[in-house]
Formats: structure tokens, sequence, C-alpha cells
């Protein structure tokens, strides 16, 4: 039975992933939009490197959280209007993996990318070495807690305005986003910024199995 449901869950996420490659837009876009917010800070405000320090985890954070909206709309969309969602619907597996593959290929092909983007950020806005890692961490944890948040949006607006998936998540992310930029800007001040990603981590842990659980809820509203 388990090497059942492990089979499936890769066989679903190795088919997003290849679908979501083939479409260059779902990782280039929020990939680009992300250089793009980082890279215009200095340019709209001040070169000062002090100045874009203080900044930087926020800029760092903004900048993640909005990208990683921008394809949030894909993650069940396709497969609800050519009917896959319905067969999985039907068949006997587990809607929890089904849920965790597409979560996770969402973070594969969006979070992952703004992950690399970041070591870039981090030269732009004249982040210390040293921030280095804690920013990489808390990103990892935070993006991932981001696409959980964006299934359940793009779940409870099937078939509706892609611009309703990003309403409903952004009121939810603003705990990541505040763990997230204290715990850079606890780096840049050599503050102990462990309390943070422990707290992220926390919320990563009960939102994997919660979030998804909750997102199957959400898509099965649109079949009653």
């Amino acid at each position: 039975m388990k090497s059942n449901i492990y089979n499936w869950f890769f066989l679903i996420l190795r088919r997003d992933l290849l679908m979501a490659l083939r479409r260059s837009s779902t990782y280039i876009t929020p990939l680009i939009f992300f250089l793009i917010v980082i890279s215009f800070f200095p340019i709209a405000l001040s070169p000062d490197q002090d100045f874009l320090r203080s900044l930087a985890p926020g800029v760092i954070w903004i900048a993640a959280l909005l990208s990683s909206l921008l394809a949030i709309e894909t993650i069940f969309s396709e497969d609800f209007r050519d009917g896959t969602l319905d067969e999985f619907f039907i068949s006997n597996d587990p809607s929890f993996v089904l849920v965790f593959a597409k979560v996770l290929c969402h973070w594969l092909v969006t979070g992952f990318p703004i992950l690399l983007a970041s070591i870039i950020s981090s030269l732009i806005l004249y982040l210390p070495i040293s921030s280095l890692l804690p920013m990489i961490c808390s990103l990892i944890l935070g993006t991932f807690f981001m696409s959980l948040l964006g299934a359940i949006g793009a779940a409870l607006s099937l078939g509706k305005s892609a611009i309703l998936s990003a309403i409903i998540v952004l009121p939810f992310s603003i705990p990541t986003l505040l763990m997230g930029t204290a715990a850079v800007a606890s780096a840049i001040d050599y503050q102990d910024y462990s309390g943070f990603l422990l707290i992220m981590g926390a919320m990563l842990a009960i939102g994997i199995p919660g979030l998804c659980l909750l997102t199957v809820e959400a898509i099965l509203l649109n079949y009653e």
C-alpha cells in the first residue's frame, strides 16, 4: 500500500514538473518579477549602502511573497478544466497525496528559483555574508508555507478570477512575512535569529498536514 502511494506521488510530481517546465512562463515570470522588484528599490529610493541594507529584509520578503502569488492559480486550474481533477477524486487514491505533490511542484517551479535569485538580490541590497544562511533558511520555510496557502487560494477560486487567489492568500501570509523579515533583520544586527526560524518551522510542520487537508475540502466544495 505504501509503495503504491509513493509511486502515485512521484508520478503526479513528475507529470506536473514536466508540464510546468514546458511552459517557461510558469517559472520565468515569478523569477523576473522578483529581480525587477529588487532592482527597482536602489533606483527609486537611494543607492546608499546602509539605507538599502536596512530595507533589504522587508524588500526581499515582499518581493518573494508577491512573486510566489503569480503562479498559484495554475496549481489546479488546468486539471480542473480538462477533467483530470475529477478523475483524481473519483479514484480511491488519497487526495492528500495529490495536493501535497502539487504544492511541492509549485514550490520547485516558483519558490526554488526565487531562492536562487535571493542570493543575487543580497548583492544588490548589500546584505552582509553572515545574513545569507538565515535568509536562505527563512525563504525555504516561508516560500513553501506560502505554496501551501496558495493551494487553498487556488482551490477556492477554481473556475473564477485568478486575482481572487491572491486576495485570499495575502492576509494569511502576513505572519510568514513578519517572521522571515525578522529573521534576516536579526542576522544583519548580529542577533539570535533561531527563534524566528523555529516558529516558521513549526508553522510549516503544522501547515503541511493541516493546509493540505483544508485544500482537499476546498476542492470538494466545487463538486457539491
